[in-house]
């Protein structure tokens, strides 16, 4: 078997190694940009929603006829080995990227295609399955990275929320066990008035019980994407018939009802959301270092500090 296969596109042909998956345009795209030295498979939600995605287009496209059986299968199968953790190290793109990452959607569009071909004829290329006619069928970056980013949250909210859920349990339990403890409040370090060490543990539990609140209530944007609006938000190119079987295969495969954006050109234009997500995200790590460091001074001493609590040691020092 040769090393290499010859790839070609626009701009010409190349060598690529064969047992790459990705191909002619990751390749390129690895030579000319990225400089945070940390891909973008760092983060594998990203590649996992966007292989659901590519998995979803093709089913969709081969009930409204579009696409054969055989190779809305074969782009299918090559998908969910890519969501079951295949695959992972033929994702070499760098997180910062120009683009809006197109580079991105072509790179597992090569390596869904390449292994569907390979499942088709038992070789990576094009002869049967093509990156951009058959995995990139009735999509576009546009509309892919946006609701790849949106999809690929979801985990990341569900171990947030339950992380947080434990969180306030165990100081709602410090509440309970405190709640007799008396001891001096303070307003800038200077003495104030009496409260128990419960109530200051039931105020953290609170805060915490709070974003945990706003966690589950922002959750749900992660089911609006902008999948069908394809290049611009008007879905040119894609079949008729196209978005709504999209949108039943995606549903199904998340085991919970995902819908298009009210407004499409409104979601391709705008990316609140995502900003919302960072501020909440901001906002606990501050709460959580808030209480971090309110602990500390509780429990500092042992001899000339607070010494008010009693934190486990965990390295001298």
């Amino acid at each position: 078997m040769s090393k290499y296969r010859i790839e070609r596109d626009c701009l010409g042909e190349m060598e690529i190694p064969d047992n790459c998956y990705y191909g002619i345009q990751t390749t390129r795209m690895m030579g000319v940009s990225g400089c945070a030295n940390l891909p973008v498979s760092f983060f594998p939600d990203m590649h996992k929603a966007l292989a659901q995605i590519k998995k979803a287009a093709a089913r969709a496209n081969n009930k409204i006829g579009a696409m054969n059986d055989d190779i809305a299968e074969a782009i299918a199968q090559a998908c969910d080995e890519i969501i079951e953790g295949k695959f992972a190290d033929q994702f070499p793109l760098d997180m910062w990227q120009g683009g809006g990452y197109t580079c991105v959607n072509m790179n597992i569009n090569e390596v869904v295609g390449n292994r569907a071909n390979e499942i088709l004829t038992g070789k990576k290329g094009s002869d049967r399955v093509h990156p951009n006619t058959h995995v990139n069928m009735g999509q576009s970056t546009n509309d892919t990275i946006p609701s790849a980013t949106h999809l690929g949250m979801i985990a990341r909210f569900d171990e947030l929320v339950r992380e947080l859920g434990l969180l306030s349990v165990s100081l709602r339990a410090k509440e309970r066990k405190f709640k007799d403890v008396v001891k001096v409040g303070r307003t800038c370090l200077q003495d104030a008035l009496p409260l128990t060490l419960g109530q200051e543990f039931g105020g953290y539990a609170s805060v915490i019980e709070r974003l945990k609140g706003q966690a589950v209530s922002m959750r749900a944007g992660c089911f609006e994407i902008v999948m069908g609006g394809s290049a611009v938000g008007t879905g040119f190119s894609a079949e008729p018939g196209y978005m709504d079987a999209f949108y039943a295969e995606i549903s199904k495969q998340y085991g919970q009802t995902i819908t298009p954006m009210k407004d499409l050109f409104d979601g391709f234009q705008n990316a609140d959301f995502i900003v919302e997500v960072s501020g909440l995200v901001k906002k606990v790590a501050m709460t959580l270092s808030k209480i971090s460091k309110d602990l500390r001074i509780l429990g500092s001493g042992p001899r000339s500090g607070l010494m008010e609590i009693n934190l486990p040691a965990l390295s001298p020092g």
